[in-house]
């Protein structure tokens, strides 16, 4: 018998019972790993490693202020363990002892909650993935002998404002502090020489950056997109290929004469000044974007009320007195009445909303394959005869559900139905789902929902808060006029990494809202084609046409699929979390015919199964652009009176609004790219509401060389993430 494996299991019950269940302090049970004593107190677990003490686990039911002790019964405790303090979703506030001379990897992640902690001075360097989406984390001071930076050591860490990083640093790892959305000031330190793939990605609100002279490169998405100043002290700092891609064209380059920051701003049709750091003040342009707005005023207030910073003290002394107060306030809202063309514009007004914690609910088989149902449903009714289609039956799912949430009566009804469970239900699987995304640098599913209001609608509280907790939305209010239509589309565009920059054209007077989900997929093959493979062959399209097309090759690359209609490919992604599915159906029978005959339960079959061949790969490059318009299909699907503008039902959504709250219009947009490397694809969907008023040779070979249908799925659980067909080869 293996007795290990028994102790293992019964540890594994304790760790993740409640905390009613856990012995306390002076009571023990054998480690998982290396058979030491574990020891428990009421807020963590904690191994004895010789002379110093190691935390092991934190209690997920700790809330509130976590105090860690510096000894403990006369031992230090110096070290906080990989996943030590990892998922303490109640926690708000960490104090560690001076003795903690040890972060390990991952040691404080998904501590959604935390607000504050301090580094302890002994410590040398922030390992990977450290404080990985610790949401609510503000401003920490990192220790002045700190040299290394992790690998997403701070990633997601949005209420950020500013960071400083001591010049002992020499080295600060990819996605350091990506999607830090509110960070606005930082510096590079003097020990580091190149900047790494997405170190400040989707740091919205860092508008200037200083590269000093230490800094010999930097790579293409290194930089925040919206950054508006850059200055680059050093004239030998080199630029990786397709970097111009990665930020805005409006930004001003800042750089020596002759330099190859210059030569790369005219190249690319960037502005480009001589000097040093450069700025125009502005009176009460504390966010420091070059001009003064309501964005200022936002920031100031905040302030005031001790809940962020200022990009610039000095421009908000409006007064001049050397001081900061509500007095300059006074005069940053005068002055802004004096600004005709921003008095009216978007407002985030989602920091307004504190999010709760809540509990997902894993994947099962009623989930996965509702979930698959919805999927196929939703192609079917949107698969064209003859042309290229590619839907996201995740991005709209997640549109409709966030929609659903303002739904009663018989509207809700029908949409729990289409959507395949009460909301109830959907809403803790899709938070589960969709948070436990398990992104790296080569493989990342990103993505974003947000609700965007009419200036004057009311807003169901509930209908908001459950959105914000389940759905990560932000909520915007906004004028709805051409204002407006830039704003979503920037927000569109961005969310999309740009592969799709908008997603209407105009408004409405009867619009009201807009729920919007955005997907971003960018991964990279497993086993990549080799470009010297590629060759140019024939596709013959859906209209019997040939194409010559360039054709990717791969021997050993891919797994082989076949049931009684078709046969396939499932290739992996890195990672292995996602994976590209593509079935050529046989001889005589047509795409269409093949999908129509497709059930959830035979897709999932056929995905699951573990005895498969390794096959041969001859697939073209592919890259096209789907839009669709989903109020037809989601009327077939069952759920016709969301549509009505007599009969639909969003009482839960908005109150005060003459005649019917309905769905005018559901916007779906994809777009899809893949080549030798990889894959990259993007959708968006739109709810907009009105009112009424291996090396050994394979011995199968798939050549896709005629129309054919093909997914990118969640390997976990064989959802489509996209569904596609590829009919011609569109230039």
């Amino acid at each position: 018998m293996n007795y290990k494996k028994i102790l293992a299991s019964a540890l594994c019950l304790c760790l993740s019972a409640p905390m009613a269940m856990i012995p306390t302090v002076k009571t023990s049970a054998l480690s998982l790993v290396d058979e030491e004593v574990q020891h428990f107190t009421d807020n963590f677990a904690y191994k004895i490693r010789g002379d110093y003490i190691e935390i092991t686990a934190g209690m997920t039911n700790t809330e509130g202020e976590l105090e860690i002790p510096a000894e403990i019964d006369g031992i230090p405790v110096t070290t906080i363990g990989e996943h030590g303090l990892a998922g303490l979703s109640k926690v708000t506030s960490i104090k560690l002892p001076d003795t903690i001379t040890n972060i390990r990897k991952q040691a404080f992640a998904y501590n959604t909650a935390l607000e504050s902690i301090n580094i302890p001075d002994g410590i040398t360097e922030i390992k990977d993935e450290a404080f990985l989406n610790c949401l609510s984390l503000k401003n920490v001071k990192l220790p002045e002998n700190l040299t290394k930076i992790g690998v997403r050591a701070f990633y997601s860490c949005r209420k950020f404002t500013e960071i400083t990083i001591p010049d002992s640093v020499e080295s600060i790892g990819e996605m350091a502090f990506a999607d830090c959305q509110g960070l606005t000031t930082v510096n590079i330190p003097a020990g580091i020489d190149k900047l790494e793939s997405a170190v400040f990605g989707n740091c919205f609100e860092l508008k200037s950056l200083v590269i000093p002279e230490n800094v010999t490169f930097i790579a293409k998405d290194a930089l925040p997109t919206k950054i508006a100043y850059l200055t680059i002290k050093n004239p030998d700092c080199e630029f990786e290929d397709g970097l111009y891609m990665y930020i805005t064209k409006d930004c001003v380059i800042i750089a020596p004469s002759g330099s190859k920051a210059q030569e790369f701003a005219e190249t690319y049709g960037y502005t480009y000044e001589n000097g040093d750091e450069h700025f125009v003040l502005v009176p009460g342009d504390v966010n420091l974007d070059q001009e003064f707005n309501i964005a200022d005023v936002v920031m100031m207030r905040n302030y005031l009320l001790g809940n962020g910073t200022l990009g610039e003290y000095q421009l908000a002394d409006m007064d001049n007195d050397g001081e900061i107060d509500v007095f300059d306030y006074a005069l940053m809202l005068k002055e802004l009445a004096n600004y005709s063309e921003i008095l009216y514009t978007t407002k985030n007004l989602t920091v307004d909303i504190q999010s709760n914690d809540i509990t997902g609910t894993k994947a099962d088989k009623e989930f996965i394959l509702s979930q698959t149902e919805f999927a196929l449903d939703l192609f079917k009714n949107e698969l064209k005869s003859d042309e290229n289609t590619l839907i996201s039956p995740y991005s709209v799912m997640q549109a409709l559900a966030m929609t659903a949430n303002g739904a009663d009566g018989n509207t809700k009804t029908e949409m729990e139905t289409v959507l395949g469970m009460p909301m109830d239900s959907l809403n803790k699987y899709l938070y589960t789902f969709r948070t436990s995304r398990s992104n790296d640098k080569y493989s990342i599913l990103s993505t974003a929902n947000s609700i965007w209001a009419r200036n004057g609608i009311g807003v169901n509280k509930g209908f908001l808060q459950t959105d914000v907790d389940y759905y990560n939305a932000d909520f915007f209010t906004a004028p709805f006029d051409d204002t407006t239509v830039k704003d979503i589309n920037n927000w569109v565009n961005v969310k999309t990494n740009k592969m799709i920059p908008s997603i209407i054209d105009k408004i409405d007077n009867n619009t009201i809202m807009y729920l919007i989900n955005a997907v971003s997929f960018d991964a990279k093959w497993e086993t990549e084609f080799d470009k010297d493979m590629t060759v140019k062959a024939d596709f013959t399209a859906i209209d019997n046409t040939t194409q010559e097309v360039d054709m990717m090759q791969n021997q050993e690359s891919a797994l082989y699929l076949r049931d009684e209609n078709a046969e396939g490919i499932y290739k992996y992604y890195k990672g292995k979390r996602y994976a590209f599915v593509a079935m050529l159906p046989d001889e005589g029978i047509s795409v269409n015919d093949y999908i129509e005959g497709m059930t959830a339960e035979k897709l999932n079959g056929l995905l699951g199964n573990s005895e498969k061949e390794i096959a041969s790969v001859v697939i073209p490059k592919f890259s096209y652009d789907f839009d669709t318009l989903l109020n037809g299909t989601l009327s077939e699907m069952g759920m016709p009176s969301a549509f009505d503008n007599k009969t639909a039902d969003f009482s839960n959504m908005v109150s005060g609004i003459d005649g019917h709250t309905y769905i005018s219009r559901v916007i779906h947009k994809t777009h899809i790219d893949v080549d030798e490397g990889g894959t990259k694809a993007a959708a968006v969907t739109a709810v907009e509401a009105a009112a009424d008023s291996l090396p050994i040779l394979p011995e199968k070979e798939v050549v896709f060389n005629r129309p054919f249908v093909y997914f990118i799925i969640d390997t976990e659980t064989n959802i489509p993430i996209f569904m596609g067909t590829l009919m011609s080869i569109e230039k």
